[in-house]
């Protein structure tokens, strides 16, 4: 008995990630099936909206050394991204993940220049971890060469085939297209500190959204860049944050992300702070620009991560619920299903571990832990939400 391809695509969507991947190399019929831009979106739709999957997550700390890929779904391999090719000049070098955007990476290696001592420059590759596919991207000088200016745009409901790699420079912002193969300056500014729009900023990563870029700054305000149109603007922060209670020491919020094609940020006031409870909000609409409460976090429970009778538990607890506030230790949310969302989740950092948070159960669960030694000082760090990559699998070809 044969069954239409709908049906056949039917059941193919609801496999998770590992048994997708082997139903692929069933026969011919399946391998077109998985292949078409109509089931990447259904299977994108219900990973996405339906049940939010995230299969891990990348650390990715270059100054402390530190790079790993932490599961979290269960009987899913690890992707393996030795497929990177090792060239000469980066043969003593690692590959680290700069960019993760709907299962695609951008992972950088340095290279060193022969004749410049001590002068290192980077190799940049887009990749799929899933189908092991990898394409060298040229960056020009002044776009970004250093790597920790590029950001990675992919939206695979609206254009599967091309993604776009946004470089943010000293003077402009330029644009690299798959479908082109080539850069475009987007927007040239005055690179002069005072003068730069970009002065303040708090990180160069951005967040992608919408088809755009946004980044967040110092001061109570987000940048935002419009990949399309090239249009660079402001964009409105809730009223809480804009007040001057929410301007404490420097840092007006802790975190910047999107999750189900919404924006979130998570911010606290002083007494929000001391309470170790926020709200995570997000915004619905771009157009009509207004911030709602996604759920709101209680983090007084991190003490359950440590023995209750082992002492020095109970301090490094202590000194968590303070440093969580201080770090930006929040490091990417999760909607929950549905139009609400509010059943979602939320990893976060404290020294030595990364967590995740519940939020219709409240509950707290140590996903990740660091295996130096108690007394190593790499214990006492605690990751921002520009370490952490989530990664979700996708098949789509490059």
């Amino acid at each position: 008995m044969t069954f239409p391809d709908e049906i056949i695509a039917n059941i193919l969507t609801r496999l998770p990630p590992k048994e997708l991947v082997r139903a692929r190399v069933v026969c011919k019929q399946w391998h077109a099936l998985t292949s078409e831009h109509l089931f990447m979106h259904t299977n994108l739709l219900r990973t996405n909206a339906g049940h939010p999957v995230i299969a891990g997550f990348f650390l990715n700390d270059e100054i402390h050394e530190t790079f790993s890929y932490n599961p979290l779904l269960r009987g899913y391999s690890s992707p393996d991204l030795s497929f990177i090719p090792t060239t000469a000049d980066t043969a003593n070098s690692e590959t680290y993940v700069t960019s993760s955007c709907h299962g695609l990476l951008l992972c950088r290696r340095r290279r060193r220049i022969d004749g410049e001592l001590g002068v290192y420059r980077a190799r940049h590759y887009v990749c799929n971890p899933e189908t092991m596919e990898f394409f060298e991207v040229d960056v020009p000088a002044g776009a970004g060469g250093a790597g920790q200016y590029l950001n990675l745009a992919y939206d695979p409901l609206k254009s599967r085939h091309q993604y776009r790699i946004v470089a943010r420079g000293h003077d402009g912002i330029r644009v690299y297209s798959s479908r082109t193969r080539s850069w475009r300056t987007a927007v040239r500014y005055d690179g002069r500190c005072r003068r730069s729009p970009f002065a303040g900023l708090r990180h160069p990563r951005g967040v992608f959204w919408n088809g755009s870029l946004v980044w967040a700054m110092l001061s109570p305000r987000l940048l935002r860049f419009a990949i399309d149109s090239g249009e660079l603007s402001e964009m409105p922060l809730p009223p809480r944050l804009r007040s001057e209670g929410w301007f404490h020491a420097g840092w007006v919020y802790a975190y910047v992300g999107e999750s189900g094609g919404r924006l979130q940020v998570i911010g606290y006031t002083d007494e929000e702070r001391r309470a170790a409870c926020f709200d995570v909000l997000e915004m619905r609409d771009d157009e009509e620009g207004e911030w709602t409460v996604l759920y709101r976090v209680d983090l007084t429970r991190v003490k359950e991560l440590y023995d209750p009778g082992d002492d020095d538990g109970a301090r490094v607890a202590r000194v968590t619920l303070e440093h969580f506030s201080w770090g930006g230790a929040p490091l990417h949310v999760v909607r929950g299903p549905g139009e609400a969302g509010r059943h979602g989740v939320l990893f976060f950092s404290v020294p030595g571990k990364i967590a995740c948070y519940d939020a219709e159960s409240r509950a707290v669960s140590v996903v990740w832990q660091d295996t130096a030694t108690t007394s190593s000082p790499k214990q006492l760090l605690s990751y921002t939400w520009f370490n952490f990559y989530a990664y979700t699998p996708s098949f789509l070809r490059l």
